[in-house]
């Protein structure tokens, strides 16, 4: 019997076949017309994206740009495993101020035609999206990977954030899963990248004090991000050995205080793999304290 890995690799091989999406594109065009369709961008009826708002978000990302300075809680490069800011025993905090964080490289910013296109995507089912999303993605990883990767170090994995159980099931899809595959099957990747898919996923939490499962991080401030989801990741044991001394670059969608990219860079770490950096489709400004976070993610 097959496994489900092994089923799920069978499954998008047989999805991505190009008579199968001209199917799908045939389909969609007919669903046009039996459920109109409205920009994304700015809700032009019966387009899924208009002239006007793709070209705006072909030029918005055109210059993928470092992003790590507006996230606080983004964790420094060589920060230990366990997630010490203090890896050096005492005296070691005197050289925080020489420490680099960990470098993240934003397709573009959380604004405008932009957010409201990863908005769409991400929560309202447009599926229809993730042609013109997975090319802003494919700047990001492709300019980190220039910057980031280490030069002649052989394959190099990309590592991407999971989603929760309960946000798959809800979406019917994995937002960012959808766009990596894409970028693979459309040889997008950069050169000696590897997709390591389900590499690390959501699970129970490890730590005290996280809050009620399932509270979403953009209803959250700076402090209350990093609670919910310190101990929510872990590296799933048949992959553990390929992150074992391998180079990582992180991916997510949305860069905001950078919680999430902290709690995947430590879950890697402890599965032995070396964190380079992170690329996002886009960097949000960050909430602050505890208070409610505005409506980037």
């Amino acid at each position: 019997m097959m496994r489900p890995p092994a089923l799920a690799f069978v499954l998008d091989a047989a999805y991505y076949r190009p008579a199968v999406q001209l199917l799908l594109s045939w389909w969609s065009e007919f669903g046009r017309l039996l459920l109109p369709v409205d920009c994304a961008g700015c809700s032009a009826p019966d387009e899924s994206l208009c002239p006007g708002c793709r070209s705006r978000l072909h030029r918005a990302p055109a210059r993928p740009y470092r992003a790590e300075s507006g996230a606080g809680s983004l964790p420094f490069l060589d920060e230990c495993p366990g997630g010490s800011e203090d890896p050096g025993g005492a005296g070691a905090g005197s050289r925080l101020a020489d420490r680099e964080v960990l470098p993240v490289v934003a397709a573009g910013r959380y604004r405008h035609e932009l957010s409201r296109v990863i908005l769409a995507f991400k929560n309202h089912g447009r599926a229809d999206l993730a042609p013109v999303l997975a090319a802003v993605l494919a700047r990001a990883v492709q300019d980190a990977a220039r910057q980031l990767a280490v030069p002649g170090a052989g394959p190099w994995l990309l590592v991407p954030a999971p989603s929760r159980a309960g946000s798959r099931r809800r979406r019917g899809y994995d937002p960012l899963d959808v766009l990596l595959c894409r970028l693979r099957r459309r040889g997008l990747l950069p050169p000696g990248a590897v997709l390591l898919r389900g590499a690390v996923v959501s699970g129970p939490r490890t730590r005290p004090g996280g809050l009620l499962p399932g509270a979403a991080q953009k209803s959250l401030g700076r402090a209350a991000r990093r609670r919910n989801v310190a101990g929510s990741m872990r590296a799933r044991p048949g992959r553990q050995q390929m992150l074992d001394g391998s180079d990582c670059l992180l991916v997510d969608d949305v860069l905001t205080t950078g919680a999430t990219l902290a709690e995947l860079a430590r879950t890697v770490r402890r599965a032995g793999g070396r964190v380079v950096g992170g690329a996002v489709l886009a960097a949000a400004s960050a909430p602050s304290g505890d208070g409610p976070a505005g409506p980037w993610t």
